[in-house]
């Protein structure tokens, strides 16, 4: 039956779909509706609804998309913003078979792309608004947790934050971002990274994002993102995360020392802090010559070398500067007010995992893409949510005033 003959209102169907995106489970979002909404309703219902805006959701996104393609789509307000970054990275699902009866089968980890659109005051200086370095990248424990954070690197020896350090995430308090931040916008989708990247670029477009004074995409480096960067943003900063690299620096100190033992913790933090303040500064090169300093000191990691032997990781570090030398020039960026960290894509996908992430959650592939998009909408900050439903076509069983938002 079309949505709408269920006979809910627009301001019910709304309740509805946001408890179903947002509660950790469509069991939690029934008991919800029916204990604060007094509204008597299965989880089962609650599941159809919800999915079924989410596609609809989806259609509307993938009418944008072809109208991107075909050169139609035109932003949405008439002041572009000054500053406009996109924020890119990947996240984790997990899936089961669509296909035989009920029950989870062939269960397997799936991909989930996730895009933080976010603008920004305008805050362009002559000078470094930030010169040094916040001091959470200079603190030796506060570095080991951020690394444990970042979940990059793995068996350092360091004692682990105890309850009371671990209640404040160091990864929230290492955001370095100047310019305050406006308005964001997500894009979350199981598609591979083409469709995804035409998804990004049609809600840039939508935004005004191609009008703003300033724009980047930021990310972790993936070997996926420069790709999608140089097809839909050509000419827009491409900037490595702050925060990945300072991990992979981390990892590259301690391994050069790690034959010493205790005795090579001074040398190693001595080491990471010249990375550090060099790539702070956006000297490339100087970070690219320690590295290979310490490489040839070692020698080149043998072919059948672990992922953890010191001359393979100093290696890879070394690769990864390279790799990402023209998206590290981090003074320039925040002189122009452009963000260092990916931070709040990375947030944002912990949003994303709250409800389709757990130890439980086995998801159909169709179920999972239409969920992402009604979590999308209400972790959207510019009303879509909402909007949605002034537009939606009435269903036949819905009268004239049914479809009307109430207080």
């Amino acid at each position: 039956m079309a949505l709408g003959t269920e006979g809910y209102s627009a301001a019910l169907l709304l309740k509805i779909e946001y408890a179903g995106a947002n509660e950790e489970s469509f069991r939690k979002a029934a008991e919800m509706l029916g204990r604060v909404g007094e509204l008597p309703i299965s989880a089962k219902h609650v599941q159809r609804l919800t999915e079924r805006l989410g596609r609809e959701r989806a259609q509307q996104r993938d009418e944008q998309v072809e109208q991107m393609k075909a050169g139609d789509l035109g932003p949405a307000y008439r002041q572009p913003p000054q500053v406009a970054a996109i924020h890119l990275d990947a996240g984790k699902i997990r899936l089961r078979a669509d296909d035989g009866p009920p029950g989870v089968r062939t269960p397997h980890w799936s991909d989930t792309k996730v895009g933080c659109l976010q603008t920004y005051t305008s805050m362009a200086s002559v000078q470094d608004p930030q010169p040094d370095p916040p001091p959470v990248f200079l603190n030796p424990p506060r570095v080991v947790r951020l690394c444990q954070e970042m979940e990059q690197v793995r068996g350092i020896s360091a004692t682990r934050p105890t309850a009371a350090q671990a209640d404040t995430p160091l990864v929230a308090e290492a955001v370095v971002e100047h310019p305050e931040r406006l308005v964001r916008t997500a894009v979350a989708t199981m598609e591979g990274t083409e469709g995804f990247g035409w998804m990004v670029a049609a809600e840039a477009m939508r935004r005004g994002f191609y009008q703003a004074a300033h724009r980047a995409v930021v990310g972790d480096g993936g070997n996926w993102i420069e790709p999608l960067g140089q097809m839909h943003f050509p000419g827009w900063e491409q900037i490595l995360d702050f925060l990945h690299l300072l991990v992979h620096l981390y990892a590259a100190a301690v391994a050069a020392y790690q034959d010493l033992g205790s005795r090579g913790t001074f040398r190693a933090w001595r080491l990471y802090e010249q990375l550090l303040r060099a790539a702070w500064a956006g000297h490339v090169p100087q970070i690219q010559a320690a590295l290979r300093e310490q490489v040839n000191r070692l020698g080149p990691p043998p072919k059948e070398a672990p992922n953890s032997d010191p001359r393979k990781v100093l290696s890879s570090v070394l690769e990864y500067v390279n790799d990402n030398a023209q998206r590290m020039d981090y003074a320039r960026y925040r002189r122009e007010g452009l963000p260092v960290t990916s931070t709040l894509v990375e947030s944002l996908i912990k949003q994303f995992n709250q409800r389709v992430k757990g130890t439980e959650k086995f998801w159909l592939e169709g179920g999972a893409e239409a969920i992402l998009q009604g979590r999308a909408a209400y972790l959207s900050e510019d009303g879509r949510a909402e909007a949605f439903y002034a537009h939606r076509p009435r269903g036949r069983a819905v009268g004239q005033n049914r479809l009307r938002l109430t207080a």
